[in-house]
């Protein structure tokens, strides 16, 4: 089974097929814009606090823009970040996407009430126009 994987990979390759672009924002809560394409995919990590009902969400109105956010406590967490948890965040780009799009996210109470303690957005774009072949 293992040999079957290693040939698949090396055809992949030796085809030319692309890979699927993988991004860690290091840094996240501030606005960015980044150039996605389809298949792309971002991960990042943003401290949050539950125990005190503040949690991290979303809005997104593009179908092509799958986001997905895990909400681990302190004790999952394991000192691994200084709040008592943290939400890890995914962002998945189908394919036949073609934006522009935002992500917004908001820090806020979990019953939604109120404004949000913290936002910021992410502007998702998919380059048009003449590029080389090879970007």
């Amino acid at each position: 089974m293992t040999m079957r994987l290693l040939i698949v990979a090396a055809l992949a390759l030796v085809c030319g097929c692309e890979g699927i672009g993988i991004r860690v924002i290091d840094d996240p809560g501030k606005d960015e814009v980044l150039r996605v394409v389809s298949g792309d995919r971002i991960y990042f990590d943003l401290e949050e606090n539950a125990s005190a009902g503040y949690v991290w969400d979303y809005v997104c109105t593009d179908p092509d823009v799958e986001v997905t956010i895990d909400h681990v406590d302190a004790d999952a967490a394991g000192g691994r970040m200084n709040a008592p948890g943290f939400a890890k965040v995914r962002i998945r780009i189908h394919r036949g996407y073609d934006g522009p799009s935002i992500v917004h996210f908001r820090y806020r109470r979990s019953e939604g009430k109120g404004p949000p303690a913290k936002h910021f957005d992410i502007g998702l774009y998919k380059r048009t126009g003449d590029v080389a072949f090879w970007e």
